[in-house]
């Protein structure tokens, strides 16, 4: 008999084998499998200021985190991150890069570097909606 636990604490090893378990039943299903890779913004210092952590599917990037320090906005580091990603997923043979944001968040920045809007969940989070975009990388 199982067991139901709460735990909001978990250790990263618990959380790392439900996120391996779902990852092994999609690659399953679809027969194929998804690389992760991330790229950073870095300082002269090393200190990292920004990045992109993104999986490779055989048919799409998929942009899971952009994030930019708040001080490095705005100078273009956010377009060129994303722009190395897409090579990524072009050299990978990716059709499409597809990602999501808030409504608070940078809809007008993914529009701005050539996304479309594909879909949107209103009110996901108290009166923000989730968006979701993609990009045709290759015509």
């Amino acid at each position: 008999m199982y067991k139901i636990i709460v735990d909001y604490n978990p250790l990263d090893s618990d959380k790392q084998k439900i996120r391996n378990g779902i990852v092994s039943f999609n690659e399953q299903a679809m027969n194929s499998q998804a690389e992760s890779f991330s790229l950073f913004l870095k300082s002269s210092d090393d200190i990292i200021q920004g990045g992109i952590l993104a999986w490779l599917h055989p048919e799409s990037i998929y942009i899971d985190v952009l994030w930019i320090e708040q001080n490095s906005r705005s100078q273009g580091y956010g377009s060129e991150l994303l722009k190395v990603a897409e090579q990524e997923g072009i050299k990978y043979g990716c059709l499409y890069s597809t990602l999501d944001t808030f409504s608070f968040q940078a809809e007008e920045f993914y529009l701005k570097n050539g996304y479309q809007r594909i879909g949107e969940i209103p009110n996901y989070l108290f009166e923000h909606s989730r968006i979701f975009l993609r990009k045709k990388l290759v015509p």
